[in-house]
């Protein structure tokens, strides 16, 4: 059994050889390139659009407007996720052209695509397209915008404001959650081709899953999904980006047809930074209502949140559906309230990221409860452990209605405080006091609800030298699915993980329908999908392996990667049965399986921050970063604890050094490089303490509950939490710059003396 071995990675071989599949380095025989002419205003009509000079310069194939591909027939992009007010108004969606048409919304939208046969001559003609716009006022603040989207409610406003009325403490809290870039190392890229004779397109991208990309191409090219061949091979991390379908694979599609020939984009990363979607940007506020114990009576949110200038694939459901359905996470709430808007503004639209939602609410509800401890004399922990969901209250549903596939919260969170050395805090307190140094530790607690909806179909098969081949719509972006699916499906059918061929990434080569990667729900979903199809392999294999025995299938006994006769050592070998089946036998020699339903799983956890921070100038160390978390049945640990690792990176960036910031007056991006937007490096953390809390999911039958986006959603609001500690209010907003902080740290001296007065 390979299941909850720490196999190594069977993909890094050949990346680390830097034999690697990108778009960027694929050979492609009479390749063009392509060139984006972007907008330099944020919002504006486009008076002229005059490409005749770019289109007679030396090398260029074409160049083509939005004008152009509306005559072509190419269709604005559509929101895959529309969410309608609660009063039953519309959403309400402005066109999203893929080159834009008469208005341009945000700096950097694409005006007109250069194709020619270098990169340097479509850069050198892309300068010679003349572009004249006369600029409209600009928003960049989703808090001051009027054009709205949706405002969508869930939960019991009345019975809150019942609830408030009677309770004895109420505290409330506005806080904003920033805008964070999503910036994977592999910038966006594709190539397209056309085929002239048969009117069938290729393109090859990155993606989360092919089946979503063919289904929105096809959809804005007015074309039957099967005209199109999507592929995807390695990419090079996504965190989300990669999920949804982008504007700039339609025009290379268009141009590809316009041509008559392949076409390939690169982005470069300042062109990324311009175009590719963000994420977050929620500005909200918050109350929670406790009796004199204590104990929660009531939790309402309202939230604003910044679609940028149109409504991408996913984002208002990461607005709404998706923040409600964590929110109140692993605590007993007994009636709550939450209000989403989705507003417009001229900036970047903005769209799933790791969490994609999740860590919005979350942080949002950590922050209130240590501000409520703090406000009414309460113990941090106390608080959370007499409202925590106990596992004498399953079964229990979310606040969104998801069933709490089986936890231990309390001890969960006893693991982590105990873990953590909690009480030695304060003599480290001390220690760092007498260095000029302040120190504080914080908590916070979350649950995930994984991805929902989803509709697999998987194949496995027994390929002809052998070896077991399976296919599914799910698409490997960094997080190891050729071994850990191979392992999977190694297991069942008693074969090395070695052994196994995962098959993904093409439409031509995969079932019909797949889901994508995302939600960290692949294993619960695609995994199961693959488990039942090996499982129909298995039976079909062994009516195959009974004729060439002459023995009964029910005497059949799979084991050591071939079928033995029950009580002899009489077998045959997968590779065998592979090799003696004929020809026309071999098409049966393959098992499918189809999935359509809610995979949907709780991982949770409990995370506890301790920083080091310098009040002459604000900066924060992590000194101690502390966890338990239960991500159900562990298949490959180390893997598990990798995907771990990179979410509590990304959260601590979000925490301390990541915002995209906008000129308020001109839309312009003033963080559009790596030299203004502070990634976080690896000298930033300390090592990641982290225990295992684990209890098997009771969804589904492999026990797995997900893990990929754990700590993108528990760890900010820890780190918050402890610097709020250690400066002795909380009057900070992520990120905790050391700017911000030093500002927070006089602001503190100065609520200190106010009390004094007082």
């Amino acid at each position: 059994m390979s299941i909850g071995t720490s196999l190594r990675r069977f993909e890094d071989e050949r990346l680390l050889r830097g034999e690697g599949r990108f778009v960027e380095a694929l050979p492609v025989d009479g390749c063009l390139e392509a060139v984006l002419v972007r907008s330099p205003f944020a919002h504006g009509r486009i008076r002229r659009l005059d490409v005749t000079a770019a289109r007679k310069a030396a090398g260029v194939a074409t160049v083509l407007t939005g004008a152009d591909l509306l005559a072509a027939g190419v269709r604005p992009m559509k929101c895959r996720r529309p969410i309608d007010s609660s009063d039953g108004t519309p959403f309400r969606e402005p066109a999203r052209h893929v080159l834009a048409v008469e208005t341009v919304r945000f700096a950097g939208e694409a005006l007109a695509v250069v194709v020619a046969a270098t990169r340097e001559a479509a850069l050198d003609a892309a300068e010679l397209v003349e572009v004249d716009i006369d600029e409209l006022p600009v928003e960049v603040d989703g808090r001051q915008s009027r054009e709205r989207a949706f405002t969508w409610e869930h939960g019991d406003r009345a019975a809150v404001a019942t609830a408030v009325a009677g309770a004895r403490f109420v505290t409330r809290l506005a806080a904003l959650n920033n805008r964070i870039a999503i910036a994977p190392i592999e910038p966006r890229s594709a190539v397209a081709s056309y085929e002239p004779a048969s009117g069938r397109f290729n393109l090859t991208t990155q993606s989360q899953g092919v089946h979503l990309i063919r289904a929105a191409m096809a959809d804005v090219l007015g074309i039957d999904p099967a005209m199109l061949r999507v592929q995807t091979f390695d990419v090079g991390g996504s965190f989300g980006l990669k999920l949804i379908a982008h504007p700039e694979q339609a025009v290379l599609l268009a141009a590809a047809r316009a041509v008559g020939g392949p076409v390939r984009w690169v982005s470069t990363r300042s062109e990324a930074f311009l175009s590719d979607n963000y994420a977050r940007d929620h500005a909200s506020e918050a109350l929670l209502a406790l009796d004199r114990e204590g104990h929660i009576l009531a939790l309402a949110a309202s939230t604003i949140g910044n679609l940028g200038a149109y409504a991408s694939s996913s984002s208002p459901a990461c607005l709404s559906v998706h923040f409600a359905r964590t929110f109140g996470s692993v605590y007993r709430v007994p009636v709550h309230h939450v209000r989403a808007t989705g507003v417009y503004t001229n900036t970047t639209p903005t769209d799933v990221m790791r969490g994609a939602g999740k860590p919005e609410a979350t942080a949002l509800v950590e922050r209130l409860i240590d501000r409520a401890a703090r406000e009414h004399g309460f113990d941090r922990i106390d608080l959370r452990r007499r409202n925590l969901i106990r596992p004498g209250d399953m079964p229990r549903k979310t606040l969104s209605g998801h069933s709490i596939d089986g936890g231990d919260f309390p001890a969960m969170l006893e693991k982590a405080i105990a873990r953590s050395d909690w009480q030695g805090c304060a003599a480290r307190r001390a220690e760092s006091h007498a260095r000029g140094r302040l120190r504080g530790i914080g908590l916070a607690l979350y649950m995930h609800v994984t991805s929902h909806q989803i509709h697999e179909e998987c194949r496995v098969g027994l390929d002809p030298d052998g070896a077991i081949s399976a296919a599914m719509g799910a698409q490997a972006i960094g997080q190891g699915h050729e071994t850990t699916f191979a392992q999977l499906i190694g297991d069942e059918m008693t074969v090395p993980a070695a052994q196994v061929r995962v098959v993904q990434g093409d439409t031509a080569a995969l079932p019909p329908v797949g889901a994508a990667t995302g939600g960290s729900g692949s294993l619960q979903a695609t995994g199961l999908t693959l488990l039942r199809a090996a499982r129909v392999l298995k039976d079909r294999l062994r009516q195959h392996a009974a004729e060439l025995l002459e023995a009964a299938a029910d005497d059949l006994q799979l084991v050591d990667g071939g079928f033995r006769i029950v009580g002899t050592d009489r077998s045959i070998s997968l590779v065998q049965l592979a090799t003696r089946l004929p020809e026309r036998e071999r098409e049966d020699c393959a098992g499918t399986a189809e999935y359509k339903g809610d995979p949907a799983s709780c991982p949770n956890g409990a995370y506890v921050a301790e920083v080091e921070v310098d009040p002459a100038t604000g900066e924060v160390v992590i000194a101690r970063f502390t966890g338990a978390d239960d991500v159900g049945r562990r298949l490959n640990p180390m893997i598990v604890e990798g995907q771990l690792h990179g979410a509590i990176a990304q959260g601590i960036g979000q925490a301390l050094s990541e915002r995209v910031v906008y000129d308020g007056q001109s839309g312009q991006l003033l963080t559009g490089s790596f030299m203004d937007y502070a990634m976080p490096l690896a000298t930033d953390f300390p090592l990641f303490d982290l225990v295992h809390a684990d209890v098997p999911s009771t969804g589904n039958e492999l026990g797995m509950k997900g893990a990929g986006e754990c700590g993108s959603i528990g760890a900010p609001p820890a780190i918050m939490n402890a610097i709020a500690d250690a400066i002795g209010h909380d009057r900070i907003e992520m990120p905790a710059t050391p700017e911000r902080v030093w500002r927070a740290i006089r602001e503190g001296f100065k609520l200190e003396v106010e009390a004094r007065k007082g």
